[in-house]
């Protein structure tokens, strides 16, 4: 015990202290002889004693110990695995808990009752547990433990020790005081199986390289045969590898290497053959996805009359590593390389600059016809200074125009455009920075012709400023026919006076000349998930690879996960230099139909979306261990100074469990002016004092 006085005083409250002290003394002294007086004295005197206390603000202390008796934590694995142990059933282990969990309560001890698989939850009684948890997370139990130990004496954990998801267990140990026990259920003995645990393929290849697949065969259980891993493309075997399994955990890596011809998505499965003494075949597939694109892409560029926009047309052209150019130049002797050549061969772009110079004929107009028709080739016109209203009036049938109106002295205006583009996915975040003003970012031109669309699918996306707006820039697309028409004589004039600080335009036109190849437009990334069905628990897998490997490392990427238009997860994807591709990896949810969106951010501004689906089944990711993993459970315990039992024993793990109780030290104290007792006595007192004196006759 001890005294503390918890406001400082001067030597002038003492003073005043020892003076009414000495007053209230010789007061005493002198009315002697008078009974009531004091009584009165009395009375005043220990008021006058409680509030110089009071002032003092002295606080009494002292310690005081108290006994609780500690809980127990009984934690009970209730995931698949448990129920296919073949040494004991489920419902064996459910009859033998209640058995424990009664030879406990008889030792007066309190048991707290827990199950857990991904995660933990209190239950009852043993009668509620199913063996139907998708996963296990042992990191998850030890948590829990650590999180509730101010109250325990200790844990016990009953499970096989097969952990499948969360963090290692053997980190969640360090900071755990209290002993946890480990009851072990099942064999040593693994049960046999097989599965594809990865498929390592690019989610993008261009049509004529070779792609390389990397195959891993997980297997368990005692085995040594020879399997067939085997790769289809839909239901046609493409490859077959014969591997020899050693089991016990072993990883075998099967390649192959594919050189896909279809263009677009195609679908592979790969498969191991299963074994007869398999516990779960499901495993044994895997289907994954790789986009196969163009190897080339052949454009012709027909110039009536070189100009400066022809040289600016093929610098935007050499951009694309994968084109290959044909480039016919009319001279007065003719076309070089002769039109032949064109006619000969097939276009998947059609480039007119400055042309045609000479109106078309008939003939030629429908050997146009045939051919644009025949191989589906987009269409750019570029109209140069040497085209005429005449000259041009013959090809505007191709790209579903009228040139209504020819623009004489026509001043050098400014131009924009639509606010339908600008707001569109198709150069979204380009140009919002600009607020639609791009007077300071593309120079003025002149558009001499004034061209009018024929067809509602054929629309301008730009317009040039003048007495009123006219049309500068049209796209459509007619029959599977793309169309891009420049109606200005000064495409060059964007290119060299465009400042170097500001690119906009030459990304709008990168899009655009995408588009017209039908490349992808922007689709410069490839997304895919690993799998298009998994089991609840399991880990999923998404990759996402660049055609342009250094157009993605600077940006951000996301996935969105939504379950009945509900978003229900969302994480950043990590780029990895190294592979060059996007990764990243998330758990299964609960069974069900999901959507997920990609989204590529360059800075601000979202420059790419993919969608796509997956299925998530009922879980059989339990079953791919089926196992006593002892080591584990030993290594839990041993580290928490505590034992590890088998099943066949847990009666000896029953006996070290006892009562504890645990002494805990209380700070106890009474601060006296905080104190509603002391408050109650002053109160008391004036009051017996006030009555006394009306009784005697005091004023």
């Amino acid at each position: 015990m001890e005294w503390a006085i918890l406001k400082p005083v001067d030597i002038w409250f003492w003073f005043f202290v020892i003076i009414s002290f000495i007053t209230i003394v010789y007061s005493f002294l002198l009315i002697k002889n008078h009974p009531d007086l004091k009584l009165l004295i009395i009375l005043r005197g220990t008021t006058f004693i409680i509030i110089i206390i009071l002032l003092l603000q002295p606080k009494f202390s002292w310690i005081q110990f108290n006994y609780n008796k500690l809980d127990w934590n009984l934690y009970i694995d209730n995931s698949v695995s448990i129920s296919y142990h073949p040494t004991v059933s489920f419902q064996t282990i459910k009859a033998e808990l209640e058995q424990i969990i009664y030879d406990i309560s008889k030792k007066n001890t309190l048991t707290n009752l827990f199950s857990f698989s991904d995660k933990v939850n209190p239950i009852e009684n043993p009668n509620v547990l199913n063996g139907a948890g998708s996963s296990t997370d042992l990191g998850e139990v030890l948590n829990h433990i650590q999180l509730s130990q101010d109250d325990l004496a200790g844990a016990i954990i009953i499970t096989d020790g097969q952990n499948n998801r969360g963090i290692d267990p053997q980190n969640s140990t360090k900071n755990i005081k209290v002993p946890v026990f480990t009851l072990g259920i099942g064999e040593s003995k693994p049960l046999i199986d097989l599965n594809i645990e990865s498929v390592d393929a690019p989610t993008v290849a261009i049509k004529g390289e070779n792609v390389n697949i990397n195959v891993i065969v997980h297997s368990l259980g005692e085995i040594n045969e020879k399997v067939n891993v085997m790769l289809f493309s839909r239901e046609k075997m493409i490859g077959s590898k014969f591997q020899n399994i050693s089991g016990k955990g072993s990883r075998n890596e099967a390649r192959f290497i594919i050189n896909p011809i279809n263009l677009g998505e195609n679908e592979y499965i790969v498969k191991v053959s299963s074994l007869a003494e398999e516990i779960n075949i499901d495993n044994n597939q895997q289907k994954f996805f790789i986009t196969i694109l163009k190897d080339r892409y052949k454009v012709a560029l027909i110039t009536g009359a070189p100009s400066f926009n022809t040289s600016v047309i093929k610098e935007y052209i050499n951009k694309y590593p994968r084109v290959e150019l044909d480039h016919f130049v009319r001279s007065k002797d003719g076309y070089s390389p002769q039109l032949k050549l064109f006619w000969s061969r097939p276009y998947q772009l059609i480039i007119f600059d400055n042309y045609p110079i000479d109106a078309l004929k008939t003939r030629t107009q429908k050997i146009f016809s045939k051919k644009i028709a025949s191989e589906k080739a987009s269409l750019l016109w570029i109209l140069g200074q040497n085209v005429t209203k005449k000259t041009a009036q013959t090809l505007t049938p191709f790209f579903h125009l009228d040139l209504i109106k020819e623009n004489f002295n026509v001043d050098k205006k400014s131009w924009y455009f639509t606010e339908e583009l600008i707001k569109s996915n198709f150069i979204q975040g380009l140009l919002t920075n600009n607020n639609g003003d791009f007077s300071d970012i593309f120079p003025p031109i002149i558009t001499p012709y004034e061209f009018n669309s024929k067809h509602n699918e054929v629309y301008p996306i730009a317009y040039h400023e003048s007495n009123e707006a006219i049309p500068v820039l049209f796209m459509g697309e007619v029959k599977n026919i793309r169309s891009i028409v420049w109606t200005s004589n000064d495409f060059s004039t964007i290119k060299y006076n465009i400042s170097n600080s500001n690119n906009s335009f030459n990304e709008i036109w990168s899009k655009l000349f995408s588009w017209l190849l039908k490349t992808g437009g922007d689709k410069n990334l490839y997304f895919r998930l690993n799998k298009e069905s998994y089991q609840q628990g399991e880990e999923i897998m998404i990759s996402g690879s660049s055609i342009k490997d250094n157009t993605v490392i600077n940006n951000q990427a996301f996935i969105i996960i939504a379950k009945d238009n509900n978003e229900i997860n969302s994480f950043e994807l990590r780029f990895n230099p190294e592979t060059l591709r996007w990764e990243g990896n998330f758990w299964a949810p609960e069974p069900g139909d999901y959507n997920y969106k990609i989204i590529i951010q360059d800075g601000s501004s979202d420059t790419m979306q993919q969608e796509g689906k997956f299925i998530v089944e009922k879980s059989q990711v339990e079953l791919n261990q089926v196992a006593l993993n002892s080591p584990l459970l030993e290594i839990i315990s041993n580290s928490t100074e505590a034992k590890y039992y088998p099943w066949q024993f847990r009666s000896s793990l029953v006996d070290k469990i006892e009562p504890i109780e645990r002494k805990r030290k209380i700070n106890k104290s009474i601060i006296f002016n905080e104190n509603r007792w002391v408050m109650i006595a002053l109160i008391i007192l004036l009051t017996v004092e006030w009555i006394f004196r009306k009784r005697i006759g005091l004023p």
